[in-house]
């Protein structure tokens, strides 16, 4: 590997998958240089092979499992992703929220028992952090989405927090870039519910309701980071047909919807979208699977869910269960099945991609 040229050499370890190349950045100083180059982490992102990681939310970190309905048991936890607190006076804070970027990227809100929040900014994979003291007024009432957007001055990709504070429409946003906050100048005439959030190609998406409608207003809304501004999507149904709902992602391409219906028939169905690349103006659904979930699984706040589109598998936990152990695989009989997974963890699940993208430390 010495002797070949280095242009050579960035091509082949450009298609190494980051789980791969995160154990070789000890090789030598010249690898290791090579890792930490913005230009090479862009470059591998799109051309090195996507590993989908399945995690389960654990107090400071994650559970990494794989699934495969033929083993048995066919759920199993294969390793740890902790999130290392660099300072003392953080010992006593766990993670209450968590989202990602869909390049690799997690930003974890961080609580203490005094309700004092710190953000951090997390990837999994190169064990890079950024640590980010919130707008002062911030308790646990507010919620985060992380997105990306092009920095127009270097021609870098730059990442931004937005920040909401419960049944408010008020939004401020933080630049990495600047490490500053400021109060984000928009009217809302809808209410985000509060169905949790996922980011897609520079966009934060939420299933939205119109402030004068409580009946037929439901839809799909999303912020751009680079205009700062939302936009209305179509949803596949017409409401009140539907009465739980929760949105996940499909390979870090696609968005998944998972709908039950408001009868007594547990009947439970999953929406899946074209791929949504940067410039997607129009997004449209195909139904892929439907079934009637456990009674176990039914609860007021709905489900948190996650799609295999390979292995056609469906993984989910009560979102009103907490510190239990289990997790729940449909395959495509849609024969619903509860398996233990030896470790306690709450009832939060990610599709999390690795990369090696480099987090800015501001003004960079």
């Amino acid at each position: 590997m010495a002797e070949l040229p280095d242009d050579l050499l960035e091509e082949i370890l450009c298609r190494v998958p980051a789980t791969s190349l995160r154990r070789l950045r000890s090789t030598c100083k010249l690898w290791n240089r090579l890792f930490n180059d913005r230009k090479f982490t862009r470059k591998h992102f799109h051309k090195a092979p996507k590993e989908a990681l399945l995690l389960l939310f654990k107090k400071l970190g994650f559970y990494s499992m794989s699934f495969d309905l033929h083993r048995s048991p066919p759920a199993k936890i294969i390793g740890e992703l902790n999130l290392i607190v660099p300072h003392r006076s953080l010992d006593q804070f766990w993670v209450s929220q968590f989202c990602h970027s869909y390049d690799g990227l997690l930003l974890c809100v961080c609580v203490n028992k005094t309700e004092n929040i710190m953000l951090v900014v997390w990837n999994p994979c190169t064990g890079q952090t950024k640590w980010i003291k919130p707008i002062d007024h911030c308790k646990r009432g507010y919620k985060y989405a992380l997105g990306s957007y092009k920095d127009n001055k270097s021609g870098n990709k730059s990442y931004k927090i937005l920040s909401r504070r419960d049944h408010y429409t008020e939004f401020e946003i933080y630049e990495i870039n600047s490490n500053s906050w400021r109060v984000l100048d928009i009217n809302m005439d809808c209410n985000l519910l509060s169905f949790g959030n996922v980011s897609l190609k520079g966009k934060t998406y939420w299933i939205a309701r119109d402030e004068k409608e409580t009946q037929l207003g439901i839809f799909l809304i999303s912020f751009d980071y680079t205009t700062e501004r939302f936009e209305r999507l179509c949803l596949p149904y017409q409401y009140p047909r539907y009465w739980k709902m929760s949105l996940s992602l499909v390979r870090e391409e696609k968005l998944s919807l998972l709908l039950q219906s408001t009868d007594h028939t547990l009947r439970t169905e999953i929406w899946v979208t074209n791929k949504i690349g940067d410039e997607t103006k129009v997004v449209s659904w195909i139904k892929i699977s439907a079934m009637d979930l456990n009674p176990q699984l039914v609860t007021w706040k709905g489900l948190n869910f996650l799609v295999d589109g390979e292995k056609k598998v469906l993984v989910c936990t009560p979102c009103s269960i907490k510190g239990q152990n289990k997790v729940y695989l449909a395959g495509e009989d849609n024969e619903v099945k509860e398996e233990v997974v030896g470790v306690m963890v709450s009832p939060f699940l990610l599709n999390y991609v690795p990369s090696l993208t480099q987090i800015q430390q501001g003004n960079d």
